[in-house]
């Protein structure tokens, strides 16, 4: 009997050796980040960091003074909710009839387009968006965050729409209720931890992805991830404003997963039970 309590005891250290350590390693980068944003320009780049150094908001007033931070934010809010509105009225409708339908080649399709690399959509984005004038413009940027916000969207809702049973909506169309009043009154309410899950999700692949907004946008639709890449020049690396700006950036997904932390989290164990 002491022998298995003094197991179990083992087995519980290592498990929380084990998981500080994974929680460690994930989270030391973000505190790096969030040091680094108070330290004046001499201690910023110091390795190791000098803990004791005094704090200090002159990184944060650098990146404000540079000029441009105010506009990107409004580039990516705008970006973000104009993909997650598009997304949801193109993918929920999509991946409820695939659902319903079983259309198991649907199926297949749509996860092969997920394996495709981001980047090799990135030529003939840009060659399209030149012709059509949608380059350096919100439409070519949310068109191209569509691109693998709708299939993902499409996969990931598909169990949350089984998972409906179809009595459900049966007795709604004896009741005299349509299709699209069914679907939208019944269905949609019920799925609503998997809409929130597939938004959470979404909004911190919009907000902050990269590449396509690097390459399809200009001057007049920079995002945020594009202006904080502006610090790093080839010359001379500015660790202090590039961590206040990170930071900065980093605040909008922190506060809109906490908010719906309840349903993602919800969403995310029923993804990992299907």
């Amino acid at each position: 009997m002491m022998a298995d309590q003094t197991i179990q005891k083992i087995n519980r250290l290592l498990f929380y050796a084990i998981l500080i350590f994974i929680v460690t390693v994930f989270f030391f980068p973000f505190m790096w980040v969030a040091f680094t944003a108070f330290q004046d320009a001499v201690n910023a780049g110091a390795v190791p960091p000098d803990l004791l150094a005094p704090p200090t908001l002159d990184n944060f007033r650098q990146v404000f003074e540079e000029g441009g931070f105010i506009s990107c934010m409004i580039n990516s809010t705008i970006v973000v909710a104009l993909t997650l509105t598009a997304n949801l009225i193109v993918s929920l409708p999509a991946a409820y009839v695939i659902a319903r339908n079983r259309q198991n080649w649907m199926m297949f399709l749509i996860l092969f387009m997920q394996m495709a690399p981001w980047i090799t959509l990135l030529l003939p984005w840009y060659i399209i968006f030149k012709k059509l004038g949608l380059y350096d413009t919100y439409i070519g940027l949310v068109l191209s965050n569509l691109t693998f916000m709708i299939p993902f969207t499409i996969w990931l809702m598909l169990g949350f729409f089984e998972d409906v049973p179809v009595e459900v909506e049966e007795a709604a169309w004896l009741d005299g209720c349509s299709h699209l009043g069914t679907f939208v009154r019944i269905v949609v309410p019920l799925v609503k931890g998997g809409i929130i899950t597939i938004t959470t999700l979404g909004f911190m692949f919009c907000w902050n992805i990269f590449l396509f907004p690097l390459v399809l946008s200009g001057y007049g639709t920079k995002t945020l991830p594009v202006f904080v890449y502006g610090f790093m020049d080839d010359n001379q690396l500015d660790f202090g404003p590039l961590a206040a700006a990170s930071l900065l950036t980093m605040l909008p997904v922190i506060i809109f997963v906490l908010i719906n932390q309840k349903y993602f989290r919800q969403g995310i164990a029923f993804g990992g039970g299907k």
